[in-house]
């Protein structure tokens, strides 16, 4: 069945649907919910949409009925959902990333990098994306709109990130033109922009090279040498030898020994830190760590996510960030 005029900007999220219907149950709902949710405010005079809209619904509830029969956790818990989502767009987008770099520029490379942006957009069921996920999500959008131009007319992409921040506002630009193509299903369509008139290159002028003068070399006048006067060498007397008298040895007194206290047992301090005597070792208290929840740990296994991720990047302030929130989690049960 077609989609209808009303809803054709939300098409790729049901061919995406599509693709992922039996390898991923759980991307395949969320993207029929993401259609849902979008189409409502789209079609709210449109018949046509609206009738679409209620066939949709009705397989998105048989789709929640089988994940629900399967106890599974995404559906009922967007911590779970949106982890879910998101370890896959990043696995997606690393390795079209990985590929462009190698200079690996075909057609897989395209639909892929388009299938990460969509997917990092369904992250926005649960809340706005993050720093980190709305820049990949920029970025798949325009890697996959250059490279898919680049096909087209031949030209020889460049591997790696934006060449010019105008050239990538003109391929967002054309990206946002085309909602309803796909890299999933049907190519997207892209516009190309004008080439840039070339400058005009004049040669600069040849300057005049006029070597300087050779100067004249005088050598100086050679020194005269005198050889010093030999010395006369007089042998010293020989010295007179006495050996020393030999000392006496007086064996010194023995010591008494007196064994020391034995020490004081092992105090605990106010502070619930024992004290301990000499020679034995510090123990970690471990009453300054937080007894942590179930959204407190996967609060933290998402930020060291995102850490591993901005690393990727060489981003070591979004890294150091992200290690620092997950720190104080543990510590003190609150990220800042």
């Amino acid at each position: 069945m077609d989609v209808p005029g009303s809803l054709k900007s939300l098409a790729p999220y049901l061919r995406l649907c599509k693709q992922f219907e039996s390898r991923d149950p759980v991307v395949a709902y969320h993207c029929q919910l993401y259609f849902v949710q979008k189409g409502i405010q789209l079609c709210s005079s449109d018949a046509e949409g609206k009738m679409f809209l209620l066939g949709i619904m009705d397989k998105l509830e048989q789709a929640k009925s089988n994940l629900i029969a399967q106890q599974n956790e995404a559906v009922g818990n967007d911590i779970v959902a949106s982890s879910h989502i998101e370890s896959k767009a990043l696995q997606l987008f690393l390795f079209a990333d990985r590929e462009d770099r190698a200079g690996n520029f075909d057609v897989k490379v395209i639909k892929t990098f388009y299938t990460a942006s969509l997917l990092f957009e369904l992250l926005t069921l649960f809340d706005a994306l993050n720093e980190e996920n709305a820049y990949q999500k920029k970025y798949a959008q325009w890697k996959a709109t250059y490279l898919e131009r680049c096909r087209r007319s031949g030209e020889e992409p460049v591997a790696g990130p934006a060449l010019h921040d105008q050239e990538q506002a003109e391929a967002e630009a054309d990206y946002n033109e085309q909602p309803g193509a796909s890299g999933i299903d049907a190519q997207p369509t892209f516009n190309q922009p004008e080439q840039p008139a070339q400058p005009t290159y004049h040669q600069p002028e040849q300057p005049t090279y006029n070597p300087p003068a050779q100067p004249t070399y005088n050598p100086p006048p050679q020194p005269k040498y005198n050889p010093p006067a030999q010395p006369t060498y007089n042998p010293p007397a020989q010295p007179t030898y006495n050996p020393p008298a030999q000392p006496t040895y007086n064996p010194p007194a023995q010591p008494s020994y007196n064994p020391p206290a034995p020490a004081a047992a092992s105090q605990p301090s106010a502070t619930g830190v024992t004290t301990l005597g000499s020679g034995e070792l510090l123990r970690l208290d471990t009453t300054q760590f937080q007894n942590l929840d179930y959204q407190q740990i996967e609060r933290i296994q998402k930020l060291c996510r995102f850490a591993g991720s901005a690393l990727n990047y060489k981003d070591y302030k979004t890294t150091l960030d992200n290690l620092q929130k997950a720190i104080n989690l543990i510590r003190v049960g609150q990220e800042e």
